[in-house]
């Protein structure tokens, strides 16, 4: 999107449909939030549900030599249960849109969801539709829906954007920058990678929602939380610009691991 300001559009799409009290919504069925947190939730009955949609474009998001079928599978789960995550939801089912290119084959395909099936009985998350057409680019776009038991004690639900006060510390789980310096080492298409070097892309190529990490910070009442895919820096600003807070952020707090430090001992904080 070359010239174009997404924070933007996003807004104007707000401005346009976003505005929840436009709309009237049946009996006991209460939207909670839209558009601009990691994922829309609502409550229904004695549950709140939410859903999250991301979409990965090859050599945008992605680069298919890189990937095993399976392997790409996994990753395409991964990153949209990472939503999941930051609501502090539990997996319910996903729904699968892919479209393909004319050198795609069945058997890719099949591999594909086999990598899919995986991540789906791992975190018992069902694929429960969607929809394959051919395409000039391969993506993959896939819908994932959480929910969570209503709990008296805890009104936030899920946890959100929204709710960041000041004085609260900011934490991260894991090592900053692992997943981006892997693709950068994948990028130099070397065939003898050392124990750092093949960590680090590892990050990249299978990434890990932390699923029981967000349901157990939901269940002890943190209130705010954000998938940090887009790097640290960004997505705290959209933290902070949806809490109305100033969020300062010590770089030598940072956590980095040692294999990030070792094969960037210069950069290693770029990559934050």
């Amino acid at each position: 999107m070359k010239n174009i300001n997404e924070k933007k559009i996003i807004q104007n799409i707000v401005d346009k449909t976003g505005n929840l009290s436009n709309y009237k919504m049946p009996h006991g069925l209460d939207i909670m939030k839209g558009i601009g947190d990691d994922a829309a939730y609502w409550k229904s009955g004695d549950f709140g549900y939410c859903v999250t949609s991301d979409t990965l474009v090859e050599n945008v998001h992605f680069r298919l030599m890189y990937f095993s079928a399976d392997k790409l599978g996994e990753k395409a789960v991964a990153v949209n249960l990472s939503d999941i995550a930051a609501m502090g939801a539990n997996p319910m089912g996903m729904l699968i849109n892919l479209g393909v290119t004319n050198d795609i084959t069945e058997k890719w395909i099949n591999d594909f969801y086999d990598g899919i099936t995986k991540l789906a009985l791992n975190y018992n998350c069902p694929v429960i539709g969607g929809d394959i057409v051919k395409s000039e680019i391969f993506n993959i776009s896939i819908t994932c829906i959480g929910y969570k038991k209503l709990n008296k004690k805890n009104t936030n639900i899920f946890l959100n954007r929204e709710s960041v006060n000041p004085g609260d510390l900011l934490y991260v789980s894991g090592y900053l920058g692992n997943a981006k310096a892997g693709l950068e080492i994948l990028n130099l298409l070397k065939s003898d990678l050392n124990d750092s070097e093949i960590y680090l892309k590892n990050s990249h190529l299978t990434p890990v929602p932390r699923i029981e990490l967000g349901i157990d910070l939901n269940e002890i009442g943190i209130t705010s939380c954000i998938d940090i895919s887009d790097g640290l820096l960004l997505d705290s600003s959209r933290l902070a610009d949806s809490s109305t807070v100033n969020i300062n952020i010590k770089s030598s707090l940072l956590p980095i691991s040692d294999h990030l430090k070792i094969i960037f001992p210069e950069e290693y904080k770029n990559f934050a």
